[in-house]
């Protein structure tokens, strides 16, 4: 029930007989509407009744999402498959998009704010998964491209970014349980090109660029807290860095230093609290993405200071090694990534 409509819980489920007259119904009726009215305190409220139930067959994809390369600003998407090793084309965005924020929940994938070659962007839309097509979704209540976005605990939290006047401080959340947009605390400086993580029931911001240069510093949001608090910074200065979490630490690869292009590569112990040197990509890039995957991480697209990339290196993180696998359909920067488990491949590219 915790995963059914606010609406339907309150207009169909309240009203049965069975869940008024049953004290353990009526229970389970009041657990589903505190997992509606309390967002920030989803991560204790979570049990076998908030979680969908998952088809056999079900498997992590990665997914890429709009960009922009030279002349062009794209509206494709592709998925790749880890265990194959082959992109395929999915159903285009509604609206094309280049620094938009990305993220999956559910069965869901989200693409928020960016860029259309003409202004920045509060509009979204969702893909589903099911149906291979893009819907609309409520818009920010701010403009935003160049943002940080990333899923903790079902809710979507998108961060600061570039409204087309200036860079922004603030920060706002969406649940798709409700499809509201809510402001959440303010970074503790502007960023824009910063990039976002969920680990350790917290998000994280990283880098990106405040008003003139690029930074170095990180920090984090306890929802339950509901502040921002400074971890130790960066070893350099990073924007358009990717950032993931894997096995407990938290990556930042590639990205830009104001000066150049990186390759470099650091990853955060948050039981050392610091940042150690991890091998260097086989490229430079910046504007990529960076994602996780059955226990790898994927380096996506980019810049390299002259071009955009079509090219994907793969981590091991137990053999602190970068591998190049299948590059992507497009070539593209400034894209969004997001990693969603899903029904086989052919069944979720079939046509619109």
């Amino acid at each position: 029930m915790p995963l059914l409509g606010r609406k339907f819980l309150m207009a169909s489920v309240d009203s049965e007989g069975l869940i008024r007259d049953d004290p353990g119904c009526k229970e389970l009726l009041l657990e589903a509407m505190r997992y509606h009215l309390l967002p920030e305190q989803r991560a204790s409220l979570t049990s076998e009744r908030t979680q969908e139930r998952r088809p056999d067959g079900m498997r992590p994809y990665i997914f890429a999402v709009g960009g922009g390369s030279l002349f062009a600003i794209h509206s494709e998407c592709e998925c790749y498959n880890p265990r194959t090793d082959r992109w395929v084309a999915l159903a285009p965005l509604l609206t094309r998009r280049s620094r938009c924020g990305v993220a999956s929940e559910g069965k869901f994938i989200f693409a928020v704010g960016g860029y259309d070659g003409t202004s920045d962007l509060s509009s979204g839309e969702s893909w589903n998964s099911r149906t291979n097509k893009w819907s609309p979704i409520a818009a920010m209540g701010t403009r935003r491209s160049c943002l940080g976005l990333c899923t903790l605990n079902g809710i979507l939290f998108a961060v600061g970014g570039y409204d087309g006047a200036s860079c922004l401080q603030s920060c706002e959340r969406y649940d798709p349980l409700t499809g509201i947009w809510s402001c959440c605390p303010a970074l503790s400086q502007r960023r824009r090109y910063c990039k976002l993580a969920a680990m350790d029931n917290c998000v994280w911001a990283v880098g990106g660029l405040d008003a003139s240069s690029a930074i170095s510093n990180v920090e984090r949001l306890d929802p339950r807290e509901g502040r921002w608090q400074s971890v130790p910074a960066l070893s350099q200065r990073r924007s358009s860095a990717g950032v993931a979490a894997l096995d407990g630490n938290l990556y930042c690869v590639g990205g830009s230093d104001g000066s150049s292009v990186l390759a470099s590569a650091e990853k955060f112990d948050p039981r050392r609290l610091r940042w150690e040197t991890i091998a260097s990509m086989h490229s430079r890039r910046s504007t990529h993405e960076l994602v996780a995957v059955d226990g790898n991480l994927y380096g996506i697209g980019g810049n390299d200071g002259s071009s955009s990339l079509s090219t994907v290196e793969r981590y091991d993180y137990r053999l602190n090694k970068w591998s190049l696998v299948t590059a992507m359909l497009t070539r593209r920067s400034s894209l969004g990534c997001a990693v969603l488990d899903c029904l086989p491949i052919d069944r979720i590219a079939r046509p619109c």
